[in-house]
């Protein structure tokens, strides 16, 4: 529901809050409006019980000259009022997810979630979620640990830990909020489609007419047919006490004048302009998660930046620096088309980033979810499988690089081809895992299909022959298979030509 306010010059966004009953959504929002100086509106409650909404107007920080005028509103947690809690997240830019970290409560807050990830996804741009683990002083609250692991099984998700009854962490979970609610404008107005005007609700009395005007209308579910938008801008940068004014066409505060200088170290950083920041919204909750991690890359012999660490790989090739922030951004921008272009041949846990290098330069890096490419996979299966397992394991493989070969070569995509940069989803389905070629990178010609196999799999037929048991049963699995699989005929030509060398010794 974003809007530009021209008449007044705001801003106008709305941030809300969601949660099981008794979570502490209405304790935080009258902790947050005491750090903010503004006041908590709630129309109506029942024992201490929400009935439609909390609500905090808060005015704060710059956005493209604009003031940033925040609608913060809480839903009712109750099962009664689920359709006034869908009316309000569907009015919603960004939504903070308040759980409370006992075990049972923190249960009913997870099931909350699995239906929230689908539909804020499914919006045009998708809407980022901030899970704030509430009650953390609490001595039955599940270690951060857990909570992590369970929210990575369901999505990437941002956490950020409080206590609302003494006002921790909370403030900090809505700035975050607002910066991802300021990553989905940015994506708007990167496709045209930020409304103009004054909004239809502007203050608490104004919601509580419109929603008590519709409560007995049936709604239509959330749609679910529209890709997020790859939007690519600049947006504010935080400040006290909520965000401040961003930087259009300069160089981030940080940057100096002279290029000889050394680079400016990278830190990744979740607060930092969303106009670096690819994909909008699910790249910077990702970034959340590798900002707590304190990556440091390191420069390598041949010039590249890497870092790698608790799950995740940070890098940057030698060649992925640019003069200023206009040649920066436009590398940024193209090498988002690349991977948005590459769809589902690539894994999709990743982040592109320009960040700040020093002499007006801007640096261009990737953060890769680490997953177990094919050679990882196999190495896992196969020696001390049964022979028939193993070959199978080893077809498998053979075949899903083949796949993806086909798949590359039909969208035209120039990416490694190895063992090791090719693994598989969930499905079956080979994906790209490794390393993004930087866009300097000469085009490599393509390797045809036996000589592609003939490549990856010598030196696994090797330590297979070496290390299996019963290598000889191996072979004959596969060349029971050659006469009607290619990959089975060149995987048993690897193995006798093995077999010959061993024969006729040093």
């Amino acid at each position: 529901m974003p809007i530009l306010d021209d008449e007044r010059g705001v801003l106008v966004l709305r941030v809300v809050y969601d949660g099981p009953p008794l979570s502490g959504k209405t304790t935080t929002l009258r902790s947050l409006s005491e750090r903010l100086g503004a006041s908590v509106v709630t129309p109506e409650e029942r024992d201490g019980r929400t009935l439609w909404f909390d609500w905090l107007d808060y005015v704060g920080g710059l956005y493209e000259g604009r003031q940033i005028r925040c609608q913060v509103v809480s839903v009712p947690g109750q099962k009664l009022f689920a359709e006034r809690r869908r009316v309000l997240l569907e009015s919603a830019d960004a939504v903070v997810l308040v759980a409370d970290t006992t075990p049972e409560p923190f249960d009913a807050a997870l099931a909350i979630l699995e239906e929230l990830v689908p539909f804020c996804r499914d919006r045009r741009p998708a809407t980022g979620i901030v899970m704030q683990a509430n009650k953390r002083d609490d001595p039955d609250a599940l270690p951060r640990e857990e909570v992590r692991a369970r929210l990575d099984a369901i999505a990437p998700v941002a956490l950020s830990e409080t206590v609302a009854t003494a006002g921790t962490g909370v403030r900090e979970a809505f700035v975050f909020a607002v910066r991802l609610a300021l990553d989905r404008v940015r994506a708007l107005m990167d496709a045209g489609e930020l409304a103009h005007g004054r909004p239809e609700i502007d203050d608490a009395d104004a919601l509580l007419a419109a929603m008590q005007a519709q409560a007995s209308l049936a709604a239509p579910a959330p749609a679910r047919d529209a890709d997020e938008v790859a939007g690519v801008g600049q947006d504010a940068e935080p400040t006290e006490p909520a965000v401040a004014e961003e930087h259009s066409a300069e160089v981030p505060a940080g940057a100096e004048e002279n290029d000889s200088e050394e680079e400016v170290p990278f830190r990744p950083d979740p607060m930092m302009p969303g106009g670096f920041i690819w994909p909008p919204v699910d790249g910077r909750t990702l970034l959340h998660e590798v900002a707590q991690l304190d990556l440091r890359p390191e420069r390598g012999a041949r010039g590249d930046w890497s870092a790698i660490g608790g799950g995740w790989r940070c890098h940057s090739h030698a060649s992925d620096i640019y003069p200023g922030l206009d040649e920066g951004r436009a590398a940024l921008i193209a090498w988002a088309r690349r991977h948005a272009a590459s769809g589902r041949e690539i894994s999709p846990g990743r982040v592109l980033l320009l960040a700040d290098a020093g002499g007006e330069r801007m640096r261009l890096w990737q953060l890769v979810r680490i997953e177990p490419g094919l050679r990882e996979q196999l190495e896992t299966r196969i020696f001390q499988a049964t022979a028939r397992d193993a070959a199978d394991a080893l077809l498998l493989a053979a075949n899903q690089l083949l796949r993806a070969r086909f798949a590359h070569q039909a969208a035209n995509l120039d990416l490694p081809l190895t063992l090791w940069a090719i693994g598989a989803d969930a499905m079956l389905h080979p994906c790209f895992v490794g390393l993004m070629p930087s866009e300097a990178a000469p085009p490599k010609k393509r390797t045809p299909p036996d000589e592609l196999l003939e490549r990856e799999f010598r030196s696994v037929v090797r330590a297979l022959r070496r290390d299996h048991p019963d290598f000889a049963g191996v072979r004959a699995q596969l060349e029971s298979r050659s006469t009607t699989d290619e990959a089975a005929r060149v995987l048993a030509e690897l193995a006798r030509a093995g077999d010959a060398a061993a024969a006729s010794g040093p």
